[in-house]
C-alpha cells in the first residue's frame, strides 16, 4: 500500500478514521504523537509502551488507545509525522533559497546534513528503526513506508533539477542520496570531538548527493556538480 492510500484508510496522521476530524481530535492526536516523539528522543526503546506514552501525555491508555488502537498505529503516525515535519522544513529551505533549482536542493541537503549531526536526530532514528523493524519482525516493511516519504520528497526536488528524467531515474537517484545520508547518520558520530573533520564530511556528503542528483561521478563530480 502507497503512503497516499494509507493515509485514506488510516485517517490524517495514522489516526484511525473517525477519530480526529474535528479540530479538538486533530490536536490531541497530534499532541500524542509529538509525545512518543518525544520518547523515543529521550528514553530507551523498552520504555516505549503504549501505557507509558499515554501516562507522558498526561491521558489515560484507553484515551490513547482511541486515536491510535495499537502500538503499530502509533508507529505510522510517527512516521507520517516525521514526513510531514521534512517536508515542512525543506519548504522553509527553498523559501530562503534563490529561485534556481540547483541552489534550492543544496539549502535542502545541507539542511539534512545539519539535522543528522544533532544527537536528538540521530537517537530518534536509531530507536524509530529498532521499534518498525520489531514491529513486521525485521521484514523491513515498515522501515520501506518510512523511506518511501523521504524518497517521495528527494524525487521531487530532482525532478525539478532534472525534468527530462523518467520516473525510475529519479527515483533510484533519490534512493541513492536517502541511503547516503541515513548511512552518515549513523557515523558521524565519529567525528564528535573534530569539528573540521565533520565539516568536511558533511560538505563532501553534500556534494557526492548533488552529483548522484545530476547523474555525475560523485567521486569526481564536474564543476556543475560542486
Amino acid at each position: 500500500m502507497d503512503n497516499q492510500s494509507q493515509l485514506k484508510s488510516r485517517g490524517q496522521g495514522g489516526t484511525k478514521r473517525g477519530t480526529a476530524i474535528r479540530r479538538s481530535g486533530r490536536i490531541t492526536a497530534q499532541r500524542l504523537v509529538h509525545t512518543a516523539r518525544d520518547m523515543l528522543t529521550t528514553e530507551n526503546l523498552e520504555r516505549f509502551t503504549m501505557r507509558a506514552v499515554a501516562d507522558r501525555a498526561g491521558v489515560g491508555l484507553a484515551n490513547l488507545q482511541y486515536y491510535f488502537p495499537t502500538r503499530k498505529d502509533l508507529a505510522r503516525a510517527l512516521y507520517l509525522d516525521v514526513g510531514e515535519r521534512y517536508e515542512a522544513a525543506y519548504a522553509a529551505c527553498i523559501a530562503a533559497a534563490p529561485e534556481e533549482p540547483l541552489a534550492r536542493l543544496t539549502a535542502v541537503l545541507r539542511w539534512n546534513m545539519e539535522d543528522i549531526s544533532q544527537s536528538s536526530t540521530q537517537r530518534f532514528f536509531i530507536q524509530l528503526w529498532a521499534l518498525l523493524g520489531s514491529l513486521d519482525d525485521f521484514e523491513g516493511d515498515y522501515i520501506r513506508e518510512l523511506y518511501a516519504i523521504d524518497i517521495g520528497q528527494l524525487s521531487a526536488h530532482i525532478r525539478a533539477l532534472h525534468p527530462e528524467l523518467s520516473a525510475s531515474e529519479l527515483r533510484q537517484r533519490a534512493t541513492l542520496i536517502a541511503a547516503l545520508t541515513e548511512g552518515l547518520l549513523l557515523l558521524i558520530r565519529d567525528t564528535d570531538n573534530d569539528t573540521g573533520r565533520r565539516q568536511a564530511l558533511l560538505e563532501a556528503c553534500v556534494q557526492a548527493a548533488l552529483a548522484i542528483a545530476s547523474g555525475t561521478d560523485p567521486i569526481n563530480p564536474t564543476q556543475e556538480s560542486a
